[in-house]
């Protein structure tokens, strides 16, 4: 599948609203990841098959199947014929089951998402930016940049509010989100921990990102 290509999550578990996830091979398979089977992008959700849907690409066009499964999928909210394919064109919308999984198809021509806002969108176009949240990757002036999960979610965030303020409260609940007992409370995450957080992240993208500590109250991240 000719890069860039992009499905961008609305709703769908383990992802996050606005994560934008590259779609790197001709044909690309999306369902629930089983035991015996692990699709190429996979959504924790029983209302997803194993092998739900696919995207590929024919004669330079793309397209999209649904794979007989049990809860169908939609484009642009019709219900798609089980192994019929239809073409895919910028900003369709796709939704399984009413809407419990909701992205948009999307390539680097459009604007990636409204959420991402204008300085990463400008970003993403003129550097070649990808990031991947599925091997926890961002790709950017031809280098790969490796994270663990609590790194990735960090950058992740920071990225997508590029040239923006973002406070340490934002950071513990989008990183430390397994200790919020409850979805306004703030994760109880000392300043050790988070202070080794974006020192790691420095560490590791210091020749491409420069990461402002604004007095202790938060964030923010812009490029060198």
């Amino acid at each position: 599948m000719k890069a860039p290509t992009y499905i961008i999550v609305e709703t769908g578990s383990p992802f996050e609203r606005g994560a934008f996830i590259p779609l790197q091979k001709e044909k690309v398979i999306i369902g629930r990841k089983v035991k015996n089977w692990t699709p190429d992008i996979s959504f924790n959700n029983i209302y997803v098959s194993r092998k739900h849907l696919e995207i590929y690409s024919k004669n330079e066009s793309f397209y999209i199947k649904d794979l007989n499964s049990k809860h169908g999928t939609f484009l642009n909210h019709q219900p798609l014929v089980p192994h019929e394919e239809k073409p895919l064109k910028d900003a369709d919308q796709i939704s399984i089951s009413e809407d419990s999984i909701k992205f948009t198809f999307s390539t680097a021509t459009m604007d990636l998402t409204a959420d991402l806002g204008p300085a990463i969108q400008k970003h993403l176009i003129e550097h070649e930016f990808q990031l991947d949240p599925i091997k926890q990757e961002i790709f950017v002036f031809n280098h790969t940049y490796a994270f663990s999960e609590k790194e990735y979610k960090g950058i992740e965030l920071l990225l997508t509010k590029c040239d923006q303020f973002v406070t340490v409260e934002e950071l513990k609940k989008c990183v430390w989100v397994e200790r919020m007992l409850e979805p306004e409370v703030i994760p109880d995450v000392s300043s050790e921990e988070m202070n080794a957080l974006i020192y790691r992240i420095r560490k590791k993208t210091n020749d491409i990102f420069f990461i402002e500590n604004v007095r202790g109250k938060g964030y923010i991240l812009s490029f060198n």
